[in-house]
């Protein structure tokens, strides 16, 4: 395929999305209905956006403008709205509606949104509050705050439990995951893990949680059913993100200083492999049917896609100002 063509093929298709946003057309399931497109969400920080990029044609297929600067993002279970955290300006979380491409409503949640994290049922949205040590438990229904629950400084990250009665939280400058009930909005536990916890990620089945500690370099695993840490495993300089593959077996820990992945085999719970990705990554997934890993380097404004067997690069996609969070689309 030649330059000229390439050029002239994503020209036809922003255009042709246009048309079907300006028509009312879920072109989401357009698309994915021809079997297309995998497409991924990406909150963009400064650049004030959120990009959908197809990962299998790797290109940015469409940029929303949002009115928030977003770190977060959280899709809805029926793939009509992304949710996007404004971490550095405002008090708001912005509410995008798929189907037009068009911002819908704001909820007030509090300062410094950072991560955002949906329930498995749909119902509630998670909003760390970093500035304030708390997290914003929302309706994602009604689209409105229920309750604020203080967790401790450096409010971080949220995972839910797979039946949803249970939400972790990450708080950086206490060195603990808050246990909270949802149902309740109440804290049941805490978890002391190691230096300045962030992301985070739980297992399917829902009987370990992997914090990322990225002042000591490791990853806690924590035993759901004793509230206690069974191993630390010890990553690359100043850990950052992390993400479990769909059938457990792997996780995937970006390491900032040294501009690598580390591949932990969870069984055994060793590294079982290092691969260079570039300077500074910051957020990763594993795609749902678990075939490529995302990584993306805000610094660059890139994401970087490897093989999730191989741990080969496969491509490099140019999406804009500093992608952080990644969410995927919903096939409905």
């Amino acid at each position: 395929m030649t330059a000229t063509w390439r050029l002239k093929s994503r020209f036809f298709l922003r255009t042709f999305l246009g048309a079907l946003m300006l028509l009312g057309v879920d072109w989401v399931q357009v698309l994915h209905a021809e079997n297309q497109v995998m497409i991924a969400y990406v909150a963009m920080g400064t650049g004030k956006a959120i990009t959908a990029v197809d990962l299998r044609a790797g290109r940015v297929l469409k940029t929303f403008g949002l009115s928030v600067e977003p770190h977060g993002i959280a899709a809805s279970r029926n793939g009509t709205n992304l949710f996007a955290a404004d971490l550095t300006k405002g008090e708001y979380v912005e509410v995008l509606d798929v189907k037009s491409g068009r911002p819908q409503t704001k909820i007030k949640v509090g300062r410094g949104s950072h991560h955002l994290a949906l329930s498995p049922d749909g119902r509630w949205l998670y909003a760390t509050l970093s500035e304030v040590g708390q997290v914003a438990a929302v309706d994602a229904k009604s689209m409105t705050v229920v309750g604020h629950i203080t967790t401790g400084p450096g409010t971080n990250y949220t995972v839910f439990a797979p039946d949803g009665k249970t939400a972790y939280v990450s708080n950086t400058g206490a060195n603990n995951v808050t246990v909270i009930d949802v149902e309740g909005l109440r804290i049941t536990g805490t978890i002391s893990v190691k230096q300045a916890p962030g992301h985070m990620a739980i297992a399917p089945d829902g009987r370990l949680i992997y914090v990322v500690n990225e002042g000591s370099g490791t990853l806690s695993v924590v035993d759901t059913a004793s509230w206690t840490v069974s191993a630390n495993v010890r990553v690359g300089n100043d850990p950052h993100g992390i993400a479990v593959s769909p059938d457990g077996t792997r996780a995937y820990v970006t390491n900032y200083e040294d501009g690598t992945l580390s591949v932990i085999d969870t069984k055994n719970l060793k590294v079982t492999g290092t691969v260079t990705v570039g300077a500074e990554p910051e957020h990763v997934e594993v795609t749902p049917d678990g075939s490529l890993v995302i990584v993306a380097r805000p610094g660059m404004g890139e994401l970087v896609l490897l093989d999730a067997k191989a741990l080969t690069k496969t491509r490099t996609i140019m999406v804009g100002e500093e992608p952080h969070q990644i969410e995927f689309a919903v096939n409905r």
